[in-house]
């Protein structure tokens, strides 16, 4: 009789092939990677043929480039030709002038052509030369180039109906605060029409600079 330890360790034949098979399946999956780097190539990359390669690609681009740079030659400058300058002599009148006259002033191009004209409309037009120092980044250097180029004509200026004016459209007016545009209303409310400028001297906060600056640009009628 068997031991009972003896029994439990015994194995059977089917088992103990089992076994071996299990053991070199597990053998075969160890050593499966090594297998593959043994019998594996790796591709060698010719760096000469890859050099000539890049250097054919650098030059297809600099051909490319250079007709570009040909073809953008032989086209016109856009901007010369809408930014052409006036010729010496040439004066333009400010009230009337359009942005592409305003950029064929010397020193004036179309950004700042735009806020000339911009201020131009605030104000309903310009009564003299020097009120185009008012124009934001207009210096004194700048205004001295454009001296003898430019002229205005009074008469094509947009007066303000200043009794029928509301407050909105004095609004946009550089020459009035918020609180002058609204005595103005309000002293017209109470009082009636002005009939001349004096009338609006009666209102306390407009001192006499101030009626003097916005006299060109009012009309009772």
């Amino acid at each position: 009789m068997k031991s009972p330890i003896k029994n439990y360790l015994s194995i059977t034949k089917r088992e103990w092939n089992g076994m071996v098979v299990l053991i070199v399946l597990i053998a075969l999956i160890f050593a499966a990677p090594y297998v593959y780097q043994l019998f594996r190539k790796d591709n060698i990359i010719n760096t000469k043929d890859f050099n000539a390669a890049v250097a054919m690609l650098d030059k297809a681009k600099k051909s490319q480039a250079g007709d570009s740079q040909t073809s953008t030659d032989e086209q016109p400058d856009s901007k010369a030709v809408f930014c052409k300058k006036a010729a010496p002599g040439v004066v333009i009148e400010l009230n009337s002038a359009d942005s592409v006259s305003l950029t064929s002033l010397h020193g004036i191009g179309a950004s700042f052509a735009r806020r000339i004209i911009s201020y131009r409309n605030r104000l309903g037009g310009f009564y003299n030369e020097e009120q185009l120092r008012e124009v934001f980044g207009m210096d004194s250097i700048k205004y001295a180039d454009l001296q003898a180029q430019i002229k205005v004509d009074p008469s094509l200026i947009k007066k303000i109906k200043v009794n029928k004016v509301t407050f909105d459209n004095l609004s946009h007016f550089p020459y009035l605060s918020y609180k002058q545009m609204n005595a103005i209303i309000q002293f017209r409310e109470q009082h009636g029409e002005y009939e001349s400028l004096a009338d609006m001297k009666n209102i306390a906060i407009l001192d006499d600079k101030t009626l003097n600056k916005i006299k060109p640009y009012i009309a009772f009628k």
